[in-house]
């Protein structure tokens, strides 16, 4: 019988998460933004906290106040089963169990996967700033883990989040950190617009950016797939 461990057939990458999945996935994520921007909550400032209140604030307004409250059409759960925040999931290789992406969605109709434990749409969020540039702290921190395979190895898509401050763009920034260090990166398409997004009051549009990655999946020997990269930038100030 040809099938994998828990009776899924044994097949990596999983199957694509369609762009209207993601869609409304950042609409919940701008929707939530724009809750912390216009009505703080008392004792959260968004221009002077630190990354990991940021990132928790934007997980329970997310959570709390727009999935499955009819704030975002399609963002609830007729889409999605769950949001995590730094959830562990094991690397492709399982050397560390202990990976922690920033938010993690749970998708429903998935019947035909073979790793249920890491079907979801990860997504790893950083501050860009002086202070945290694109190429060492965006790139380095951010992008690279989805490369490496600590994050979304089973999958062909993943988020990345920004929090950012005047002046910092995803054109020229992101497209100039990832040119200078273009073999770190492992880039095979630079930043471009997501023909679907629109940007809102406080956000971009959606970048996209593709990565060969440099790993074989242990389960079928095979190198792993290139990976695609959605970028929502989302302004701080």
């Amino acid at each position: 019988m040809a099938l994998g461990f828990y009776g899924g057939a044994r097949k990596l990458p999983h199957p694509p998460v369609s762009l209207s999945v993601f869609l409304v996935v950042e609409n919940g994520i701008r929707a939530a933004w724009e809750l912390m921007r216009t009505d703080p909550r008392p004792g959260f400032d968004l221009l002077t906290a630190v990354e990991d209140e940021v990132t928790h604030e934007l997980y329970q307004r997310l959570y709390d106040e727009v999935f499955n409250k009819n704030v975002v059409e399609g963002f609830d759960r007729q889409l999605l089963t769950d949001i995590t925040r730094e959830s562990k999931v094991r690397n492709y290789d399982g050397t560390n169990l202990d990976k922690m992406p920033d938010l993690i969605f749970g998708l429903v109709d998935r019947p035909n996967v073979f790793r249920f434990s890491q079907d979801w749409i990860f997504v790893e969020c950083k501050p860009v700033d002086s202070s945290h540039s694109v190429g060492f702290y965006y790139c380095g921190k951010g992008i690279i883990r989805f490369i490496k395979g600590e994050y979304a190895w089973a999958m062909t898509s993943a988020l990345m989040v920004a929090y950012t401050r005047t002046g910092y763009t995803v054109i020229p920034k992101l497209t100039n950190a990832l040119q200078a260090s273009s073999t770190d990166m492992h880039t095979l398409d630079f930043p471009y617009q997501c023909r679907k997004s629109k940007a809102g009051p406080s956000s971009e549009v959606v970048h996209i950016t593709r990565h060969s990655r440099t790993f074989i999946y242990i389960e079928t020997k095979r190198p792993a797939e290139a990976i695609t990269i959605r970028h929502l930038w989302l302004k701080r100030d």
